[in-house]
């Protein structure tokens, strides 16, 4: 592991606890100035819908500027705007926020996957990404409840000096550019060719089902009566990072594709078991399974997109894929409301569990 790849997993570390700190108090927020739970939700979804339209923009920027420089100023923005976000009590103004919010996230986040993807060699591309998300589970043992300790103007600057940090750490980089790299297919030829559009589609299938859990599990679970359901979301991160370490030595080009299979198939029964989950030991297990599944899924899978299509450039090829993921994280919430109002709790499980299994 070099020298950026290390400060690419404290700074990713940093800027998602910064995000992560807010998960609890933006919505509550929102839904206070707005007094209007679809206004709330278009303010809470806008973040991803702006970042799958907007990732060509973030590709041509990143074009233009090397990977050090976009991951500094992206950094940057977004901890002015968490900033911003006490100052401003009106739904237009919150609105661009948003907006600029999900331009500056995609920047951040295709700069460090380009990071990762052009510094890792390719026989060890697996284990490298499987390290590397971990600095996306990591926060979800702190940021949260420091979120839900903290109240005034206090998350929000806690917020902001976590991403102030990460644009710090960035500094410390070795400059990396693509600007003399030809792109001779464009983001859209990119985006639709074979081999990114068949693994987008699985995962954005997973984003889909994924909103059962993060946004529809607290209320499933307490008209449930199951107390503690937070820890589901501990033990996916434990099981999750346990067996992306575990198995990370394994992950290599001969293997991407059986570990993707294994990891939808513990998927599928996790969400078949939340369905059935009654009782909190239950829905620990199906947290278990979840992060196993996941572990095995994403790091694989991207690998895998990131070796075929090796002779793309690699920017359009995150940028492209990243698309899928934020557009199933943009459409999740409101497909799995539709669900839930006409299908209730058992209904919500069963069509995730069949978006998993279209996804096998």
């Amino acid at each position: 592991m070099n020298r950026n790849f290390i400060l690419a997993i404290f700074a990713n570390t940093f800027s998602i606890s910064g995000i992560n700190v807010l998960i609890p108090v933006l919505p509550v927020y929102f839904l206070k100035i707005t007094n209007n739970p679809a206004a709330m939700g278009c303010l809470i979804g806008v973040t991803s819908l702006t970042a799958f339209l907007l990732r060509p923009v973030s590709f041509t920027l990143l074009n233009r500027i090397s990977i050090k420089n976009a991951l500094i100023t992206s950094s940057l923005i977004l901890a002015i705007i968490v900033f911003l976000y006490f100052f401003n009590k009106r739904f237009i103004p919150l609105l661009l926020l948003r907006i600029v919010f999900g331009l500056a996230f995609v920047l951040f986040s295709i700069s460090s996957w380009s990071l990762i993807g052009t510094t890792i060699p390719s026989e060890k591309k697996g284990f490298a990404i499987s390290i590397y998300t971990i600095s996306f589970q990591l926060p979800s043992f702190y940021a949260q409840l420091i979120g839900t300790k903290l109240s005034g103007f206090m998350p929000y600057l806690v917020a902001g000096s976590f991403l102030l940090a990460s644009a710090v750490l960035c500094i410390f980089m070795n400059d990396i550019r693509h600007s003399d790299e030809e792109d001779k297919h464009g983001f859209f030829k990119t985006f639709f060719s074979r081999d990114l559009l068949i693994p987008g589609i699985v995962f954005f299938l997973i984003m889909l089902a994924d909103a059962s859990i993060t946004v529809f599990l607290p209320i499933v679970a307490q008209i449930r009566t199951i107390s503690d359901y937070g820890l589901y979301f501990t033990i996916f991160s434990v099981s999750t990072i346990i067996f992306r370490l575990i198995f990370g030595k394994y992950y290599s080009f001969s293997n991407y594709g059986k570990f993707v299979l294994l990891g939808l198939v513990i998927m599928l029964f996790s969400f078949i078991l939340t369905g059935l989950s009654k009782t909190l030991v239950l829905l620990l297990i199906s947290g278990f399974l979840y992060g196993v599944g996941l572990a095995f899924v994403g790091p694989n899978m991207y690998a895998m997109v990131l070796e075929r299509l090796k002779h793309f450039h690699i920017n359009q090829v995150i940028a492209g894929y990243g698309g899928f993921v934020d557009l199933g994280a943009a459409l999740g919430p409101l497909l799995m409301g539709i669900i839930y109002q006409y299908f209730k709790d058992y209904g919500l499980y069963i069509f995730s569990a069949i978006l998993i299994f279209i996804g096998l």
